[in-house]
């Protein structure tokens, strides 16, 4: 009997301190975690006399989303999860919410392995560049496979994911591999095999799966365990709970006979442990393997008991210097980019509470129609046609209470209005739940309430006058009417009614997390279905960024007018049409008196931004063309310099770094120019 000890954990985000009690001062943080990490690592050698007998493994999601990655695009997550030192990972559904070109980028500056087993590029037929199918380990004496499973259900919610990537099925691969890596007479002859999975447990799929794979506890191991292909366990993410699989031997601090929703089917007999979220929770687990000598066994090895221990960061913890000097350095060069110019505003961008807490504004105009796109690829794959038909968020959502413009606006600004972490995600609705929600959004006017309506996609007309509950007159689709050639401008007109009726047309809607959750009142958005939901969302700062970002890569080609081979078919397209925009704007303002040499190029920007409303397909383009290229070209945040973070350096390089590229790829005819305004879009015929 051999003794294998683990480590795992999955799904970390927050780097700054953050509380765990909002009634509490108290924080907890990232470097406690990493502590408590070093502190295991540290117990096995000395029990082992300093060998590397135990196993530090991860399963995916840490690059997004958090208001961090906003500014670096994930990048401050690399120097952290090296200092961290998994000996495997595996890539989850967030860690593509820039691209798979970005994401190749940040794994290739990590020093450790990246599994998606069950992903094939369909251009080589193998898994795709820069991850792995599995890797081999010898630990305690044991040879370990380890392979990296994801779910088909999240590949739908990525709006980044490369079209060229196909999902296998998951247990279809893993027996493959299980013959592959235990064939006693091939290269690896495995002993174990344990599974990261990224995928959900309320739906069954980690149990389900563990079932097909034959992933048993002892008392569930019969006679026919040992000829059976399969995993020997389950190590999983993405659900943000903390669970362990009933039929362990012991676990501490942790209740094995918690019941957890949707893990009704497990009956003691799997093995599977997912650990918690945000450097919150940690795993600790020794698994007791044991020689098997049944003849005609296939699995040379079989855990005959497990115990564990549910590790929860604690306020007053040790933290790691180490990790807090990367973080210093890291989190230095953030804020340092906080000034980084992201767009022009030909206009102010207006989001003091007295105005945008009761009647329509065109900030909020503008972010809604933005945020409208966020999932737009993601609903096509899940056969949705079209995307989302709109946006209902509230004007709490919009900080700073302030006015920005004209003139640039800055990564700080947009983090200082959009703050908030909860994921935007779409429900599906009903024309009677828009019409309550919408209610319940004006009911409290003219109290300068956050709950107050921001919307896009469709419009609606209110009558202040009206008793509370009965103010909302009229709602209706907007249609949209190409305004250019090429396709990037539109005029929005009335279309299709929304009925209030119950059970009839069903609307997809981008809305908060926090009010599909049925807070600040909007209790009728509780419970609708979801179609991408919290676990899949992105932040709405990030979705802004990537939007300005892909604004900014596509003004830049289209100004330099060169032939660029090795860009996505798609981002040809978006180029050749921006150029007959330019063209056509360019024609119109020579029609008219050229200004001075000072006002030139702001002039021109402004006609552009002036001409007409942007479609959806501008925005669309915009946000997706982010995820399919390299952005470094046009990104101020210098990611490369900050992946490479090592603190033992005491100058001030990185900034220095960050100066020069921000110099480098600052250039204002690039920068897209917006000119938000009110369109009548949530018209309140009381005050006319």
């Amino acid at each position: 009997m051999v003794q294998l000890p683990i480590v795992h954990w999955n799904d970390v985000y927050r780097v700054r301190p953050q509380k765990i009690d909002p009634t509490s001062p108290e924080t907890i943080d990232s470097t406690q975690f990493a502590a408590l990490l070093d502190d295991i690592r540290d117990k096995w050698q000395e029990r082992l006399d300093g060998k590397k007998d135990g196993l530090s493994l991860f399963s995916g999601d840490v690059f997004a989303p958090s208001v961090e990655s906003s500014v670096t695009r994930g990048s401050h997550m690399v120097p952290v999860m090296n200092q961290m030192a998994p000996d495997v990972s595996m890539a989850g559904n967030h860690d593509f919410d820039f691209g798979y070109p970005h994401l190749s980028k940040l794994i290739k500056d990590t020093k450790f392995p990246w599994l998606l087993s069950n992903i094939v590029d369909n251009s080589t037929s193998q898994v795709p560049e820069h991850v792995y199918e599995f890797q081999v380990l010898e630990r305690a004496g044991v040879r370990i496979g380890i392979i990296g499973l994801v779910e088909k259900e999240w590949i739908g919610t990525v709006n980044s994911w490369p079209s060229n990537f196909e999902y296998r099925d998951a247990a279809d691969v893993a027996l493959d591999l299980s013959r592959k890596l235990r064939d006693p007479d091939g290269e690896y002859k495995c002993d174990l095999i344990i599974a990261l999975t990224h995928a959900r447990y309320q739906r069954c799929q980690d149990v389900a799966l563990a079932k097909k794979l034959k992933a048993l506890t002892p008392r569930a191991q019969d006679s026919s365990f040992v000829r059976s292909h399969g995993v020997d366990m389950i190590l999983g993410g993405h659900d943000h709970l903390y669970f362990v699989g009933k039929g362990v031997d012991s676990w501490e601090n942790y209740d094995l006979t918690t019941k957890v929703l949707g893990g009704e089917d497990d009956e003691g007999d799997v093995l599977i442990v997912k650990s918690g979220t945000d450097f919150r929770d940690l795993s600790e687990l020794v698994l007791d393997i044991e020689d098997v000598t049944d003849e005609g066994a296939v699995r040379n090895k079989a855990i005959r008991k497990i115990t564990g221990i549910h590790h929860e960061i604690k306020p007053g913890m040790r933290s790691c210097d180490k990790l807090q000097k990367i973080l210093d350095s890291v989190l230095s060069v953030v804020d340092s980019n906080l000034g980084s110019p992201l767009c022009k505003l030909a206009t102010q961008l207006d989001v003091r509470s007295q105005f945008i807490r009761v009647e329509e504004s065109a900030s909020g105009n503008w972010f809604a129609d933005i945020l409208r796109h966020t999932y737009d690829d993601a609903l096509c794959v899940k056969g949705v046609d079209g995307g989302a038909d709109g946006v209902f968020i509230c004007a709490g959502m919009l900080r700073g209470d302030s006015v920005y413009g004209p003139g640039y606006l800055t990564m700080g600004d947009v983090l200082e209005i959009l703050p908030f972490e909860d994921p935007l995600v779409v429900i599906e609705i009903d024309g009677h739940t828009l019409w309550e929600t919408l209610e319940v959004s004006l009911v409290t006017w003219p109290a300068q309430e956050g709950r107050f309506p921001v919307i896009s996609g469709f419009r609606v007309e209110w009558d202040s006058r009206k008793p509370p509950g009965q103010r909302v007159l009229n709602v209706c689709l907007q249609d949209e009417v190409p305004d250019d050639e090429s396709s990037t401008a539109a005029k929005f007109v009335d279309g299709e009614p929304v009925k209030r009726e119950k059970g009839g047309r069903k609307y997809k809607i981008v809305t908060r997390e926090y009010m599909a959750q049925g807070r600040d009142g909007f209790l009728p958005l509780k419970d609708q279905k979801y179609l991408i939901d919290d676990e899949s969302g992105q932040v709405t700062s990030t979705v802004v960024r990537k939007y300005l970002l892909g604004a900014q890569f596509i003004n830049k080609l289209a100004r330099v007018d060169k032939s660029q081979p090795h860009l996505h078919p798609d981002t040809h397209e978006i180029i050749a049409s921006e150029r007959r925009r330019q063209k056509k704007q360019d024609d119109k303002h020579r029609a008219h008196r050229q200004p001075s040499n000072a006002e030139k190029n702001w002039v021109k920007a402004i006609s552009y931004a002036l001409h007409s409303a942007r479609s959806s397909k501008h925005y669309r383009d915009h946000i997706n063309v982010s995820a399919k290229e390299h952005m470094s070209g046009v990104d101020c945040f210098d990611g490369e310099s900050v992946r490479k973070v090592d603190h033992r350096d005491k100058d001030e390089s990185g900034k220095e770094n960050q100066e020069e590229k921000k110099d480098k790829v600052f250039n204002e005819e690039d920068m897209l120019v917006a000119h938000p305004v009110v369109d009548g879009r949530l018209r309140n015929v009381g005050r006319e």
